[in-house]
């Protein structure tokens, strides 16, 4: 044993110092004016890319938030509705708004009612499904690629293939 040093312990301190003499090599050898200006230019464009990438991932979380919440709200409202006769045919007839970034559009029949949510900007789209089986309602609610114009994509019986679930809130 090392002093005061466990055994568990001896790979941290191995690795330390590995990281020690790695960081004084790193210091003896400065950068030449040339390989400075390089890195900085490199740096500055990396860094724009960086923000872009982070900029949209960020606005997709706020998207992806935004529109569970409002997949939610469309299961709770048509299971009500159901209850009391029938499926609504539109968000309004649920008391719901959709945002302005979110493309809205609801298609109903007696069986069931789907609400598709379409991105303005952004590659990912959201799709929720209340249906009659049996004597029981069924719902699930998805996120996946935009469809391309003109693809029908279904979700009768549950996402389409390449979708994700999204895990119902209970609140």
């Amino acid at each position: 044993m090392l002093m005061g040093f466990g055994v568990q312990s001896t790979p941290s301190v191995v690795a330390a110092g590995v990281l020690i003499c790695i960081g004084v090599l790193g210091m003896r050898q400065p950068l030449s004016p040339s390989q400075g200006q390089f890195l900085s230019a490199a740096t500055a464009s990396d860094r724009a890319a960086v923000d872009e990438a982070l900029h949209q991932r960020e606005t997709t979380l706020h998207q992806r938030r935004e529109a569970e919440e409002l997949l939610g709200q469309f299961i709770r409202g048509q299971m009500t509705r159901h209850y009391w006769g029938h499926f609504a045919t539109s968000l309004t007839d649920l008391g719901i708004r959709s945002s302005d970034q979110l493309q809205a559009r609801v298609i109903s029949s007696p069986e069931g009612s789907e609400l598709w949510l379409t991105p303005k900007r952004g590659k990912e789209a959201y799709a929720a499904a209340v249906r009659q089986q049996g004597p029981r309602l069924a719902r699930w609610q998805c996120r996946g690629p935009v469809p391309a114009t003109g693809e029908e994509v279904s979700i009768t019986t549950g996402c389409p293939q390449g979708w994700h679930t999204i895990a119902h809130n209970q609140n």
